[in-house]
């Protein structure tokens, strides 16, 4: 990768005919390097060129009396440093006025490496005397100083009477430039080597950038007709410009009677120029540059800049946390990531400085952001510490070299209960594990506290010990549960606890575990409820058998009662055999709560489960239900099973128990039988029966996915229509359903259900196409004279019934739970 790139020399003076650019006679360059734009060209003839002064030219003073002079511009992006002599005659005669300028040029600031153009002052590269040619050789970068190095500026400036406070009011004013309150400078001087080291030691203070934009010309014949920003004059030549006291629009600094005018020093020269004398002068020229880079696109560092400065170059101390506060404001506010050599400084110096609470907390999220590894470390320990005494209310005392755990233990340990959560969330915010060992007195007073305040809004589920704290919780509960406040505590967890301890109530024998899951089943909603039930079976049948229906009840159903098909799950899980005592008692309770007048075939499901396991002494009612479900059982096993069934098998058997097993009676007539069969059973059935038939199956009329199943209950429909035994009401609603269906979605299916008819007897199937030839000009019905007997009583029917079912009442549970009496409550 190549470098900056070279400057551009060019030279000019009074030319001979050939010797010159213009060919002709006369003052011009005489020389350039290739590639000079002629703008370039033009800028430096205006602003760079030598000038004699006119009267020592009349007084034909010496050649030797001149004193040389050196300029810089910065104008439209192109600098342009030149170095002139004075020549005494022209070359073209004998006039007065002869001069040579050798000026550099580039628009590359870089070119000047870190040499500020003053420090050219005698440079052993400068031409003294024209080219043997009209080009001349350009001039490397970073091109040779003169004896204005740092070392000799910053001896030079100790060794005049009150340097410093010459290098103060020097570089201020240089500061100020290009400000709204900045002044042009004006040096008296007869020695323009003295002047030049005052410029050189004012802009070494200035960051490159900014010293290359300070034009200057020493010396000048003329300079209220000059632009430039810092101007040198003779002391023959000052006149009354050379004193300071007088205002001519210049800042003065008389070299020669040592006086100046009155310059404030900037924050700036305060800073830079003590650092400077006293320190390594490269250092602190380091340091101003990394100021200027950290102003980035302003034209000036700040204060703060130049601290940080300071601090990452010079080691200087931050004593204020004012100041160590600024400098943590001042990395949480840099964009670009910042290296380790300034980072690590600043969060030292932070760190030192006793930031607070808040200023802490920036400086750990600019340390982390700039990715520092080691100081990260350091920050977040102190941060975390401060944290922690915040919420404790006290510094935290620990070792120095204590762990972040150990320090969340000691303020858990310290913290009042109600801030635990606080405490262990920050403890997991910065990767700090604390055991709850670390501190039992803080954890068991937590427990306490936590079991007294249900409601709290605490998230263990976020802390590293959070298993531990929440098994402490329990053993509180466990505790309480035993004791004088268990129904206050039993009231809690049904209301509160049950959702946080569920997922780890694996055990139906302990109370704690017990209580929670019954208070799920009670409050958790159906699918909590569904799961709940599941899990805890699943672990009660892994129980010895002789009090496993009692855990699981005592797990399950203290809090609400069981729905008909939760307590035949829970008996399924039983061995045979009688229940014990206590668990009969309840079941036969619930039973009785349970079962209506118009049982459902889930509460004669579990009837007859326990018929098996209990005679249900005392409760006539549902023995007699269960008896008559036996009976329906033991007809759907035989029909089943192609045994022959009494024609009046189930006419013993009530109608609500029938109307609870009409779904199994008539999926036994069209699953396990053949139409022909089906339609013998249903010929020989009682009238209340054939009524229960008449309701259930056209529920299956539109099976779409068994089509031939639909069409035998559409046929076993039309034929219990017909039937002598059937009830007339009956008759007369199902004829007219059948007759609606059959207008409408059955009119296509009418030829199959023909053919079951044709199947089950001949009759039937002439009795149906009787049916159909005559619907259309007799209406509602050809078949039977029952819908006209219907109609007449029909609505009297309708409200008996209804006052029947008022009466009669459909069950219910009027317990929310039911506890075992006598059983133990758990270990």
């Amino acid at each position: 990768m190549s470098g900056p790139p070279e400057f551009g020399s060019l030279y000019y003076t009074d030319c001979v005919p050939g010797q010159g650019t213009r060919g002709g006679a006369g003052f011009q360059f005489q020389a350039v390097s290739p590639g000079i734009a002629h703008d370039t060209m033009s800028l430096v003839q205006r602003t760079c060129l030598y000038e004699p002064p006119v009267a020592w030219m009349r007084e034909q003073r010496d050649v030797a009396e001149y004193p040389p002079s050196l300029t810089h511009v910065f104008d439209e992006g192109v600098y342009v440093t030149a170095r002139g002599r004075y020549l005494g005659a022209e070359a073209n005669g004998a006039r007065e006025g002869n001069q040579f300028t050798h000026a550099v040029v580039t628009t590359d600031p870089e070119a000047y490496g870190l040499t500020r153009p003053a420090q050219l002052w005698d440079a052993p590269w400068w031409a003294e005397s024209p080219a043997p040619t009209t080009e001349c050789d350009p001039l490397p970068a970073d091109p040779a100083p003169g004896p204005w190095g740092l070392d000799a500026v910053r001896e030079w400036v100790l060794g005049r009477p009150g340097g410093e406070e010459w290098l103060l009011a020097v570089h201020s004013a240089l500061d100020r430039l290009h400000t709204p309150e900045g002044r042009r400078v004006l040096f008296v001087s007869d020695d323009a080597s003295a002047v030049l080291g005052w410029l050189a030691a004012g802009t070494v203070l200035l960051a490159q950038a900014r010293a290359l934009r300070v034009g200057f010309r020493v010396f000048a014949a003329n300079p209220r007709q000059s632009r430039h920003d810092v101007l040198a004059v003779h002391d023959d030549w000052a006149g009354p410009l050379a004193n300071p006291e007088r205002d001519h629009g210049f800042l003065v600094f008389n070299l020669t009677t040592g006086r100046h005018s009155a310059v404030e020093p900037t924050e700036g020269a305060r800073l830079w120029v003590p650092r400077f004398l006293r320190q390594d002068p490269y250092d602190v020229v380091d340091a101003i540059e990394l100021a200027q880079r950290f102003a980035g696109d302003r034209d000036r560092p700040d204060a703060v800049d130049r601290r940080v400065a300071a601090l990452a170059v010079l080691g200087e101390p931050v004593e204020h946390p004012v100041h160590a506060a600024e400098l943590v404001g001042w990395l949480g506010g840099r964009a670009a990531t910042q290296p380790e050599e300034v980072v690590q400084p600043i969060a030292e110096a932070a760190l030192r400085a006793g930031l607070d609470l808040r200023a802490l907390r920036g400086l750990h999220e600019a340390v982390r952001r700039h990715g520092i590894g080691p100081e990260l470390a350091r920050v977040e320990r102190a941060v975390f510490a401060a944290e922690l005494a915040a919420l404790t209310g006290a510094p935290i005392s620990a070792r120095p070299d204590a762990t972040k755990a150990e320090l969340a233990a000691r303020a858990a340990d310290a913290v009042a209960p109600e801030r635990l959560d606080d405490v262990l969330l920050l403890a997991t915010r910065f990767d700090a594990a604390p055991r709850i060992a670390e501190f039992p007195a803080g954890a068991h007073r937590f427990a306490r506290w936590w079991a007294d305040h249900p409601d709290a809004p605490v998230r263990p589920e976020r802390w590293s010990c959070g298993g531990d704290v929440v098994d402490l919780v329990r053993d509180e509960l466990t505790a309480r549960l035993a004791g004088p406040d268990a129904g206050k505590c039993r009231a809690a967890i049904g209301e509160h606890w049950w959702r946080r301890l569920l997922p780890a109530a694996t055990d139906p024998t302990a109370d704690l575990d017990a209580a929670v899951t019954a208070a799920a089943v009670a409050s958790g909603g159906r699918d909590v409820r569904r799961e709940t039930i599941t899990e805890v079976l699943v672990r009660t049948s892994a129980l010895p058998a002789e009090h496993r229906g009692e855990w699981a009840w005592h797990a399950l159903f203290t809090e609400s009662a069981p729905t008909a098909e939760e307590l035949t799950a829970l008996l399924r899980t039983l061995p045979a055999g009688p229940m014990p005592g206590p668990l009969e008692d309840v079941v036969a309770a619930v039973l009785d709560q349970l079962v209506g007048e118009r049982p459902t075939a889930a509460e004669l499901d579990v009837l007859a489960e326990v018929s098996g396991r209990s005679a249900l002494p005392g409760r006539s009612r549902l023995a007699g239900l269960s008896q008559e479900d036996a009976g329906v059982r033991r007809w759907l096993a035989a029909l089943g099973e192609g045994k022959p069934v009494r024609p009046n098998a189930l006419a013993q058997v009530s109608r609500p128990v029938l109307t609870a097993r009409a779904a199994d009676i008539a999926a036994a007539l069209l699953d396990r039988v053949r139409p022909a069969e089906a339609t013998a059973v249903v010929e020989r059935a009682g009238p209340d029966l054939l009524e229960v038939l008449l309701r259930e199956l056209p529920r299956h009329w539109d099976d779409r996915e068994q089509a031939r199943r639909a069409d035998v209950a559409a046929a076993l429909s039309f034929v219990v229509i017909g039937l002598p035994a059937t009830p007339d009401a009956a008759a007369g609603t199902a004829e007219r359903v059948l007759l609606n269906w059959l207008n409408a979605a059955g009119r296509d299916r009418q030829p199959r259900i023909a053919q079951v008819l044709r199947a089950a007897g001949e009759d039937h199937a002439t009795r149906w196409h009787r049916l159909l030839d005559s619907r259309g000009a007799r209406g509602t019905t050809g078949q039977t004279e029952r819908a006209k007997r219907t109609a007449r009583d029909g609505a009297a029917r309708a409200g008996q019934r209804a006052e029947k079912r008022a009466a009669d009442g459909d069950g219910g549970t009027a317990k929310s739970g039911w506890r075992l009496p006598g059983f133990p409550k758990g270990r």
